[in-house]
């Protein structure tokens, strides 16, 4: 029953609804029984007691999904397994349709091997295209310095390496260092070496022993076309050569009759010829 201004009989609040049970003043008169029924749970789930506590858990719920944040509502995943829950968060913060939508920035002059295989990690991870753009371009610019550090250090070890070579031969090092040019040249065309393999050598083993391993190839083959007698013809030594010839001239029984003889011009001779390969024995003190 109802009153004369349209309220439900005894729809005070607290009151109960006829055989619902629950509080009555949210129910207003027409509504299906069902429907009060359920309002009836809902109340009692939530523990309103008026219409002003309800009224004020609408406005709470307005806030946050409220006019003005429709359509820019995220609603969170069950849990951690809930992969199309996550899907929906990521497609929603602005993930690209798929990896290679992303179009990661790649530094001139290299090849996109490297944004291809990490664009489908970036895609699993959720990222979105600023995202990934700013983590892309944080790694070239990274990755860009590591390697004008790396060419610095390489250049510093080949400069070290070179020094100690040319001292390690002495005055024979000109001599050495162009059969070793001329071995490279020749032997580099036959196996169609290019300068790029040339410095993929050079990097895995070395300076130094690059010159040496070619200088070992042409001395191995002093009578060839690539090495011309000139180039032999001065008979420089390295300081390790150098002092081996020494060692060996003093157990000489030729050369020390010379060194020892009572003729000046003759004993002159051997003592210039000593002192030639003291010179290629020891350069430092020679200089100067």
């Amino acid at each position: 029953m109802s009153d004369d201004n349209g309220s439900v009989s005894n729809g005070q609040p607290g009151d109960s609804a006829g055989t619902t049970g629950a509080p009555s003043w949210f129910a207003m008169e027409g509504m299906a029984p069902d429907q009060v029924g359920q309002l009836g749970e809902m109340v009692k789930a939530k523990g309103w007691k008026h219409p002003g506590e309800a009224l004020l858990s609408y406005q709470n719920l307005e806030k946050v999904f409220g006019a003005d944040k429709a359509g820019r509502t995220i609603v969170a995943p069950k849990s951690e397994d809930d992969v199309e829950g996550w899907n929906a968060i990521y497609n929603r913060l602005g993930r690209p349709e798929s990896a290679d939508k992303y179009e990661l920035p790649v530094p001139e002059g290299q090849d996109r091997s490297f944004a291809e295989a990490f664009a489908p990690v970036m895609f699993e991870a959720g990222l979105t295209t600023k995202q990934a753009k700013a983590l892309a371009e944080k790694w070239n610019e990274m990755s860009g310095s590591l390697m004008e550090q790396q060419e610095t250090a390489f250049q510093q070890q080949v400069d070290a390496e070179y020094s100690a070579l040319q001292k390690e031969w002495g005055v024979a090092a000109s001599q050495n260092e162009e059969i070793a040019r001329r071995a490279a040249i020749k032997f580099s065309k036959e196996a169609g070496l290019d300068a790029d393999a040339f410095d993929a050598m050079e990097r895995a083993i070395g300076t130094a022993k690059l010159i040496k391993l070619f200088h070992s190839v042409g001395s191995s083959f002093q009578e060839g076309t690539f090495v011309s007698n000139d180039v032999l013809s001065g008979g420089r030594m390295t300081p390790a050569q150098a002092d081996a010839k020494i060692k060996a001239k003093f157990t000489d029984q030729e050369f020390m009759a010379r060194y020892m003889n009572q003729d000046p011009k003759i004993r002159q001779g051997a003592i210039d010829e000593m002192m030639d390969l003291q010179r290629m024995a020891n350069p430092e003190l020679f200089t100067g």
